[in-house]
């Protein structure tokens, strides 16, 4: 595996060509894909095979909590859900609309995404994000230049994937629940999934996402993916500073949102598992598309070695096992 990051590129294509495939410093802000979209109603690339999402997660000692857009082309869809530590309640809604964008979207991530009840945007600098139906969600979130991208290879004639992700970063945020309860949490605990381009049409992952402390009290966060964008997804953060680890093994048993996941690394950086407090799930048949996964979230404990040193953390994250269809 290349554990190399390249600096930061202001374009993803140029030219009519995208860069190298590789992991880049922080954000690539203009994802430009018009060239390979053919825009037009009937347009192949543009509606059956480009997909573009936001998914914005919250892994506090509060709550965990998710809010995600995605434009899959032929259909749009968009999810929230919270579960809340001390009381146990867990919450959640959904919506899936045909053809949810227009022709001409082709969105970086501070653009404006809206779909029904749900909407992110970027305003000076801070994103905003906000689901308002059977509850009220509100996610004020400070992006900082501590994240990746990287620009994956796909399959046949689709030219690459490209992803962004960040984590551990400030967030604030807000829940009232119908005005039966309200939750809240702030510090920096908030992750960032953008994801744009041409995945192969049977996508299948598995995917891991924490926050946590170590023992000395080092912030730890991780992004791991097996089977998906060439593996290179795999980075973890230590007080920001970002070290990319190797592909990693994933162990589960059913049921998947009852018994532990174990998940490590093939370089030995990084053990865990994951102790599953409840579990988000879909089965969506679009005729077009589909997508079946289960993701369960909840506690994690493990070590890292990083130069021979052996340090244990805990965590609070999720895990998922997706197989796709689009």
């Amino acid at each position: 595996m290349n554990n190399m990051i390249h600096p930061k590129s202001p374009v993803l294509c140029s030219n009519e060509t995208h860069i190298p495939f590789g992991i880049y410093d922080d954000l690539i802000a203009d994802v430009d894909t018009s060239y390979w979209d053919k825009k037009g109603l009937f347009s192949k690339n543009r509606r059956t095979e480009r997909k573009a999402w936001i998914f914005f997660g919250v892994f506090s000692p509060e709550l965990i909590a998710g809010l995600a857009i995605v434009d899959a082309g032929v259909v749009a869809t968009a999810f929230s859900y919270f579960y809340s530590f001390k009381d146990g309640i867990f919450e959640e809604d959904k919506i899936t609309v045909p053809f949810g964008f227009g022709n001409d979207f082709n969105p970086n991530l501070n653009s404006e995404w809206k779909l029904g009840n749900y909407s992110i945007k970027t305003v000076n600098g801070k994103m905003h994000l906000q689901y308002l139906g059977k509850y009220k969600m509100y996610i004020e979130a400070e992006n900082n230049t501590a994240g990746f991208s990287t620009v994956a290879p796909s399959e046949g004639s689709r030219p690459f994937n490209f992803t962004y992700k960040n984590m551990a970063l400030p967030v604030k945020v807000q829940i009232n629940n119908g005005g039966v309860s309200t939750y809240a949490t702030s510090g920096k605990y908030g992750n960032i999934d953008f994801t744009k381009g041409y995945p192969p049409r049977e996508t299948i992952w598995n995917w891991l996402s924490f926050v946590g402390i170590t023992a000395s009290e080092k912030t730890i966060a991780v992004n791991l993916v097996d089977r998906f964008n060439a593996n290179m997804e795999n980075i973890l953060w230590l007080n920001g500073e970002k070290i990319v680890l190797s592909d990693a093994v994933f162990t589960m048993q059913a049921p998947m949102d009852k018994t532990d996941w174990i998940i490590e690394t093939k370089d030995g950086i990084l053990k865990c598992h994951l102790t599953p407090r409840g579990a988000r799930r879909e089965n969506l048949n679009a005729v077009l598309m589909k997508s079946n996964f289960i993701q369960p979230f909840g506690t994690l404990d493990g070590t890292i070695t990083i130069d021979g040193k052996e340090e244990a953390f805990t965590a609070i994250g999720v895990a998922e096992d997706h197989h796709a269809l689009w």
